[in-house]
């Protein structure tokens, strides 16, 4: 039925921008990373921002996904290049994105599914080349993986990249999620310095639905921030909206409880509060290359996005640290107070189809 619905014009996706971006800096979130953008999704961004309708920061993944060549790589950074060179605070591509297995329901696992003895997920490719491709052309690479087998996948690709491209600048090659990464991955993941992005709020609202495919065990492995942390990972958070809420206080709450729709999973994983607070923030403004809009507050630091937004974020939000205090209600109400200078940065936004 989706086909039978008229697309958006241009000047509706931009109204959809100005809103939703509204939402995002309402919640306290200076900068959004999103994960999935076409160059025709990006013509609309630099649309909105010449229109003055964005409220947060964004800075975007420029979708590979689909790509088998190598050739179609290079045809997709021809495009990107005049992009390159964009210093516009508000709006910039930060690199590529790939995507090596699926979600929930086929994740590249190396144990059977709970719900299907006979699958394990799928590998959608084996993309050496077209991350090569990239990073010989100076950009970035941001890669989903979300399985155990698709963690180890995109390690063996990535380590294989880095021996034939030595010297690549830290923080070149990415690994989005990182969901079931074993001890073993997350130490191999350190050693080559491989960054991880994790979304807590994922885990929250789709636990349930993970159970079926992939069992309590294994669900209650996912995202060990723990472990990321106690091995000197270099990890931030975000939420995998529209998967998972926004709101990054959200995935602070949900990071220091293991609190899901179906009761807390993997305690053992949770952190302390303001591990996760640096996680949503000084962390993530590393990952960006953006560690010149860092401030430090006492023993906190994070993104200094109220100080790029200026003016235009309302008051409140100017100059804000937005400390927490869940209810008892299993987090279902989150309540904040107004301290000190941080803005969270939220991972993903809008995609194709503005909200």
């Amino acid at each position: 039925m989706e086909h039978l619905v008229p697309a958006p014009d241009r000047a509706e996706r931009i109204d959809g921008l100005r809103l939703a971006s509204r939402d995002y800096a309402a919640t306290g979130i200076g900068t959004v990373r999103d994960c999935a953008v076409t160059p025709e999704d990006y013509a609309v961004l630099l649309a909105a921002r010449e229109a003055g309708a964005l409220s947060a920061r964004v800075r975007v993944l420029i979708s590979a996904l689909g790509l088998t060549s190598a050739a179609q790589v290079e045809g997709l950074l021809d495009v990107m290049e005049e992009w390159r060179d964009n210093c516009d605070p508000w709006l910039s591509v930060w690199g590529v994105k790939f995507g090596l297995d699926g979600g929930l329901e086929a994740g590249a696992t190396e144990e059977p599914y709970a719900c299907d003895h006979a699958f394990s997920g799928m590998l959608i490719w084996e993309p050496d080349a077209l991350v090569e491709a990239v990073v010989r052309r100076g950009w970035r690479v941001g890669t989903h993986a979300y399985g155990d087998r698709a963690v180890r996948t995109l390690l063996d690709i990535y380590e294989r990249v880095l021996e034939r491209n030595p010297g690549l600048p830290a923080g070149t090659l990415v690994m989005e999620h990182g969901g079931l990464a074993d001890p073993e991955q997350r130490a191999r993941a350190v050693a080559l310095g491989i960054p991880v992005t994790i979304q807590q709020p994922l885990l929250h609202d789709t636990a349930e639905v993970e159970e079926v495919f992939w069992g309590p065990e294994r669900v209650a492995r996912l995202f060990p921030a723990r472990g990321w942390i106690d091995l000197g990972a270099e990890v931030s958070a975000g939420s995998d909206f529209p998967v998972g809420q926004f709101g990054a206080m959200r995935s602070v709450w949900g990071m220091t409880t293991r609190q899901t729709v179906i009761g807390v999973k993997g305690p053992e994983h949770a952190i302390t509060y303001d591990e996760a607070l640096t996680l949503h923030t000084s962390n993530a403004a590393r990952l960006l290359g953006e560690e010149h809009n860092v401030a430090g507050v006492g023993n906190r630091v994070a993104t200094a996005g109220a100080r790029a937004c200026g003016s235009r974020l309302p008051p409140a939000c100017r100059g804000s640290l937005l400390l927490y205090a869940p209810s008892s209600d299993a987090g279902q109400s989150i309540h904040f107070v107004v301290t000190g200078p941080v803005l969270p940065v939220a991972r993903r936004s809008w995609g194709s189809t503005p909200t």
